[in-house]
């Protein structure tokens, strides 16, 4: 009996779940603050020997913990809660790379342009939320970090296949002959964003031109489902994946909602918002809770465990700047966000979020920081009408920016570019040529002394070595040596006599000892 009473004390301990009013705003705030707590414990590089900025790889590919940082910079901004500011600063200026543009070398390799792009708009959020500044001021403005990125992402828009569009990779490896949803996805969102912080209607040119080809070869339909990718190298787009990601709808929708408030409510980006917000109620919300398509099967893997989280951003920011989806949005966002707190039951602390949230209250067994971060974004959103709309630089937006950031070869990786060297590295090879003539100097001094004393001590052998040493001469004069005979500091005693003979283009030096 005790036994029995002893291990249901223990499974009513353990089930302990994050307890969510979402009508209540202090209650929405605990639970984020326990989803964020949880989430960032998968973090550790603010600790010693570790990368800054970086989630352990594996499992976590690099891409997602740009993902991450944005939420907690969107945590920030919906709780006011200031926990993890510095280690979000950190992180994300960590990684900018020496072009500024969130290319680092130890990441160049296997750079995807879906990568680099969700560090992007992370570092666009925080320009348009106001989030601090690095306190180095030599570090870039997180505006000029976007621009960097669109810079570079526009120059490989790739007419030679599909009439356009970006590829999946930034270089030619494997994913590099997709065109797909969510590169081209994240280039639309971050240049409607762009445009409307910056008032620069060059953005939202390109805003237009990536929409309009993305329909055009069938990434979206008339109905406003958004497919996958397509083959550009072997097919030229003439065929569609269409498996559809939750990603993937989302992007679109905060970069049509946007397009709706830059252009002051043109009937056209209403009626393809409208669309969308209709598409992914469809789509993604059976029985009015968010799933995924790898969910029902059990295919999820570490990066789709992830997806719900920008369904969740997106949907939420997107009813600041298109109102009229306000209504259908948070309804669908208020049912998943209970749905989801009731299931955060795993792990130790009884609050450890899954990814199934339809399971009414059980947890699935899986943890993550996608699943957190999913977890997470749900839960913040449904406070999206007590906070501001993003800034603008007319509305307040304080971000310095840069309309030429960015590198112009980025077909080159930067750890194959050859940079001149900084004013630094050229004082400290000015400083290691200096020591190195001055123990030349010193070497010589000291063998001439030896042999000054040898030769007052008598310890000279009487004859006469001669030894030859050919240098190989280039035609100004310079070259390296190539020895022949003895060792310039090998001899036999006595002092040294030195002839030079030249035959051609190898002059031979020739150095006598006598007595």
């Amino acid at each position: 009996m005790f036994r029995a009473c002893a291990l249901l004390c223990l499974v009513v301990f353990q089930v302990r779940a994050i307890e969510i009013d979402v009508e209540n705003v202090e209650s929405i705030k605990k639970a984020a603050s326990i989803a964020a707590y949880d989430m960032v414990s998968y973090y550790k590089g603010n600790e010693s020997g570790q990368t800054p900025g970086k989630l352990p790889e594996p499992p976590y590919y690099w891409w997602e913990s740009g993902a991450m940082w944005g939420a907690l910079i969107d945590y920030w901004h919906y709780t006011g809660d200031t926990t993890y500011n510095d280690i979000t600063i950190q992180g994300l200026q960590f990684q900018v790379g020496i072009d500024k543009d969130f290319n680092p070398q130890n990441e160049s390799a296997e750079m995807g342009n879906d990568d680099q792009a969700f560090w992007a708009m992370a570092a666009l959020s925080a320009a348009e939320t106001n989030f601090p500044n690095s306190p180095n001021p030599k570090d870039p403005s997180w505006l000029s970090l976007a621009q960097a990125v669109f810079n570079e992402q526009t120059s490989r828009w790739d007419t030679t296949t599909c009439g356009g569009g970006l590829r999946w990779q930034v270089y030619q490896i494997n994913g590099y002959d997709l065109k797909n949803s969510i590169s081209n996805g994240c280039l639309f969102n971050i240049a409607s964003r762009l445009a409307r912080y910056t008032n620069d209607d060059h953005y939202s040119q390109w805003a237009v031109k990536v929409w309009e080809w993305m329909e055009r070869i069938g990434l979206i339909d008339q109905e406003y489902n958004v497919y996958d990718n397509s083959e550009a190298t072997k097919l030229n787009c003439t065929q569609i994946d269409h498996n559809q990601w939750s990603y993937n709808a989302a992007t679109m929708l905060m970069g049509a909602s946007t397009m709706f408030n830059y252009t002051n409510g043109d009937p056209v980006w209403r009626t393809r918002t409208q669309g969308l917000i209709d598409a992914i109620a469809l789509a993604y919300f059976p029985n009015g809770i968010m799933k995924d398509i790898c969910e029902q099967y059990d295919k999820c893997n570490t990066d789709e465990h992830s997806f719900k989280a920008y369904l969740s951003r997106w949907m939420g920011q997107s009813t600041q700047m298109a109102p009229f989806i306000y209504d259908k949005s948070i309804a669908l966002l208020k049912s998943s966000a209970n749905a989801a707190a009731a299931q955060c039951t795993g792990g130790s602390s009884g609050t450890k979020c899954g990814l199934k949230w339809f399971l009414d209250g059980t947890w699935d067994g899986s943890d993550g920081v996608g699943q957190q971060m999913a977890a997470l974004e749900v839960f913040q959103s449904t406070l999206v009408r007590y906070i501001g709309a993003p800034l603008t630089n007319s509305t307040g937006g304080t971000s310095i920016s840069n309309p030429t950031a960015g590198h112009n070869s980025s077909a080159v990786p930067p750890a194959q570019r050859i940079t001149p060297p900084t004013k630094g590295e050229k004082a400290g090879a000015w400083a290691l040529t200096a020591f190195i003539a001055i123990m030349a100097a010193w070497a010589c001094w000291f063998m001439c002394i030896t042999a000054w004393e040898s030769d007052l001590t008598g310890a000279a052998t009487a004859g006469v070595f001669g030894e030859r040493r050919a240098v190989v001469m280039g035609g100004n004069g310079k070259g390296r040596a190539g020895e022949t005979g003895i060792p310039l500091n090998r001899w036999m005693g006595g002092a040294i006599s030195v002839h030079e003979e030249e035959w051609g283009s190898t002059r031979y030096r020739r150095r006598d000892h006598f007595a």
